[in-house]
């Protein structure tokens, strides 16, 4: 039988201390092998950790379900008008799900919408950076806030496994030798020709992983990565110079940190 959890307007008071209103979330839990309740709270969790830092942006409702195959989020809504998010993962691996729906839940942060991938290699690599910020956040809060109070035993398996991400990235080395902005250079080609190759999207993660830890309130920015169509064949030098440009001015100084780290 499907089970359905609905948890309308939650806020994550009792998780961050603070009222901020979180995404609508549904979870559907065919398919996972564990309790909706459970899976609920692990990734309201994980989206916390990121929205927290983006007060006053839209919510959106998203149903959380069970895929097959590599995470996922639709650009198709379904018929209740719900972002659907596809999850490859089950039981209590509650680290792979926080991973998964911090990637996933990003796309949606950025307002994702079909066109031209020549450069949706960087939304995606700043999704990889969404999932090891809030594994590495999810660690520190669930050592005094965890979702149930046995669950604070688990804190240290979130930051192993960001730890142990980063450390199969094969690109690790190169990237720490070269810096960012001649790895990117060297590398464009490939990041154009393939958005979604996650070694080279982990080494643009974790590159910018110290941007966003260093001041979360950078996450906010990123609403607006989509605000226009991307056209065809655009640079990416044009690509963040737009995004800049729809970008509300309190949040321009965001874009432009980011171009100086590419070297653009």
């Amino acid at each position: 039988m499907r089970a359905y959890a609905l948890l309308a307007l939650l806020t994550l008071l009792a998780l961050h201390g603070a009222e901020q209103p979180a995404h609508q979330i549904r979870v559907d839990a065919s398919g996972f092998e564990s309790r909706e309740q459970d899976i609920a709270k692990v990734c309201l969790s994980a989206i916390g950790e990121l929205q927290q830092w983006c007060p006053g942006l839209p919510t959106e409702s998203v149903v959380i379900q069970h895929g097959s195959q590599n995470p996922i989020t639709l650009f198709q809504r379904n018929p209740q008008g719900e972002i659907v998010v596809k999850l490859n993962t089950g039981k209590t691996f509650w680290s792979q799900y926080a991973y998964q729906i911090a990637h996933e839940i990003c796309h949606v942060h950025c307002s994702f919408r079909e066109g031209p991938r020549e450069n949706l290699w960087f939304e995606e690599s700043i999704c990889e950076t969404a999932s090891l910020f809030c594994l590495r956040a999810m660690a520190k809060t669930w050592q005094t806030k965890p979702p149930y109070p046995n669950w604070v035993s688990y804190a240290p398996a979130l930051a192993k496994y960001a730890d142990e991400v980063i450390a199969k990235r094969s690109y690790k080395a190169e990237f720490e030798t070269k810096g960012l902005a001649k790895f990117f250079r060297e590398h464009e080609p490939e990041f154009r020709s393939n958005a979604t190759d996650r070694q080279l999207n982990g080494a643009i993660a974790l590159a910018l992983l110290p941007y966003f830890e260093e001041q979360p309130t950078r996450w906010a920015a990123l609403h607006w990565l989509n605000a226009t169509a991307r056209p065809d064949n655009e640079s990416f030098s044009a690509y963040l110079k737009r995004w800049g440009q729809n970008t509300p001015a309190e949040h321009q100084e965001t874009v432009r940190g980011l171009q100086k780290l590419f070297g653009l």
